[in-house]
């Protein structure tokens, strides 16, 4: 799922190859100096070894700054990228799946920050070791195969272990998304919480402190086993000195000149061991990151290479009809709830309100109607023209909407802005937030507000969008009386004088003759189309 680029990859080898090499210089002048070779007691030979240290120094330096802008690349590009498909997933995946998927995917993601210098760390190391085992065979063959047998062993045991221990990091990663749950039922839920001690205990001791105690004892677990099975390799180093002190010269593979080297090469070596084996965490949760975010990418149906839609606004809006449309959450009509068929025809400037009780079908036609929700069946015609989902923007760039559970965002995503903006000012004025909102700053907008302040927030900055097609979902119900009231019986009308085409979900019997038709949806059917006349009171004969 994500790769380092080639032109990475050709850095951390260009760099792995000569530090390897000047870190074995390193080693090398050492050995020789202790082994009192007389070519290495010569003056500039010192010299060259603080040369070697600089250069070696210098090309590190160089490098982590190459090496550092790939990682950021790597993980900020890819942050993106979830992003932007994320946003491009249907709704009723993100409702299947849930947010918090989205939430422990860019955790997962983060994980990948430590790739370029695990891989670089990783490649050195191998490096380094190989060079030194080949010393060690060119010094001494039958006690090279015994110290490298010895540590194959170790490594093996350590390897065996830690695969072992992929199923609990990958079991820990659970307990923290559902961790992530009860922090947004606390956050979210905070007042109800609050007012029920029953549900207030349940949370902390049932579901939340359970949570925890779980993921303590899983990840003291996880971190117990990785730092004991770091200790191998320091106590698997004392084992291979003393084989080579104390074993090897007695059977004669070794001769004594050559044992200090020996052990000069090894505790050279068991850096880079250490290295290997302490990465072996970072590429457990590497392997589980990967396949975490591997299902993220394969539920959310996300393809990496896609490109981005470019969406061309239609113009104008004439009509919008429905030919024995319909929707189930299954695909499968006979197991669940399903919507329709609908066969339905709504002309530009009409005020259409949408009744019915719970579970009638009104939000899921909503989401139909706004392209959050693809129809299983039938025939969306848009101006005359047959609309394919792939083609729902076409819709979409025709609708403005407030939905129920509307949503103020922390910054302006709008291409329009409301400094110096009349008609946000009118809209102000027009809502009676004009008191509450004191100015035209950005940030004087985006704040919490009451529910009922926030809905008209909402749809102050949705008029600003200028659509032809608005949406209202329960709009009016959080309002208080009077502006309830002037909601129906001067904002609706006004907006209708000024060519909206409305569509409100509502449950206001008082104000229906306010629409030109009414709706009525019951077990995802529609049960009444009624025209209405102004004169007419539609409340109790409508409703039976």
């Amino acid at each position: 799922m994500l790769k380092l680029k080639f032109k990475s990859i050709v850095y951390i080898v260009l760099y792995a190859i000569p530090n390897t090499v000047l870190s074995f210089g390193i080693i090398y002048i050492i050995n020789n100096v202790l082994s009192g070779n007389p070519e290495f007691s010569k003056d500039y030979i010192g010299i060259v070894f603080l040369a070697i240290v600089v250069y070696t120094y210098l090309l590190n330096i160089i490098f982590q700054k190459k090496l550092n802008h790939f990682s950021f690349e790597l993980l900020y590009e890819n942050e993106k990228k979830i992003f932007n498909q994320i946003l491009k997933a249907p709704l009723i995946l993100l409702e299947k799946f849930g947010k918090y998927r989205f939430y422990t995917a860019v955790e997962d993601l983060r994980t990948f920050a430590s790739l370029p210098q695990t891989v670089t760390h990783t490649v050195n190391s191998i490096l380094m070791l190989i060079l030194g085992i080949v010393y060690l065979f060119l010094l001494s063959v039958p006690s090279a195969f015994i110290v490298l047998s010895l540590i194959i062993i170790v490594a093996v045991c350590y390897l065996i272990i830690m695969h072992s221990m992929s199923k609990q990091v990958a079991e820990l990663k659970v307990y923290n998304e559902q961790y992530f749950k009860y922090v947004d039922d606390v956050m979210n839920g905070f007042k109800e919480l609050k007012l029920n001690f029953f549900r207030r205990s349940s949370l902390m001791n049932k579901y939340l402190s359970v949570n925890r105690d779980q993921s303590k004892q899983l990840d003291f677990k996880i971190n117990y086993v990785f730092l004991s099975i770091n200790l191998i390799s320091q106590y698997g180093l004392y084992m291979v000195v003393a084989v080579i002190l104390f074993l090897l010269p007695v059977l004669g593979l070794l001769e004594t000149k050559d044992v200090i080297s020996y052990v000069v090469i090894i505790l050279f070596i068991s850096g880079p061991i250490n290295n290997l084996i302490n990465l072996q965490p970072i590429y457990t949760q590497l392997i589980v990151a990967n396949k975490r975010i591997k299902n993220f990418v394969k539920d959310f149906h996300i393809s990496f290479e896609e490109g981005v839609t470019s969406e061309r606004p239609v113009a104008r809006f004439d009509s919008l009809q429905y030919r024995d449309m319909s929707f189930s959450y299954t695909g499968d009509k006979e197991d669940g709830f399903a919507l329709g068929p609908i066969n339905l025809e709504i002309k530009e400037g009409e005020t259409i309100f949408i009744v019915g009780g719970n579970g009638s079908g009104k939000s899921t036609f909503i989401n139909v109607l706004t392209g959050l929700y693809e129809a299983t069946e039938g025939q969306t015609i848009l101006n005359g023209t047959n609309l394919k989902y792939e083609q729902r923007h076409n819709l979409q760039s025709l609708i403005a909407a407030v939905f129920t559970n509307n949503h103020i965002f922390s910054k302006n995503y709008d291409n329009y802005t409301l400094e110096n903006n009349k008609d946000y000012i009118e809209l102000l004025k027009l809502m009676s937030m004009d008191k509450v909102v004191e100015d035209d700053k950005e940030e004087s907008a985006r704040r919490h507000y009451s529910k009922g302040q926030s809905k008209r927030m909402s749809l102050i900055f949705t008029l600003l969008e200028n659509k032809p097609i608005l949406v209202l979902d329960e709009w009016a119900a959080d309002q208080d009386p009077h502006f309830r009231k002037f909601f129906y019986e001067k904002l609706i009308p006004k907006l209708k004088a000024e060519g909206k085409t409305i569509i409100a979900v509502t449950h206001d019997d008082a104000y229906f003759h306010q629409a030109d038709r009414i709706i009525k949806f019951d077990h995802g059917q529609i049960i009444k189309d009624v025209q209405v006349q102004k004169e007419e009171k539609l409340t109790e004969s409508f409703w039976a």
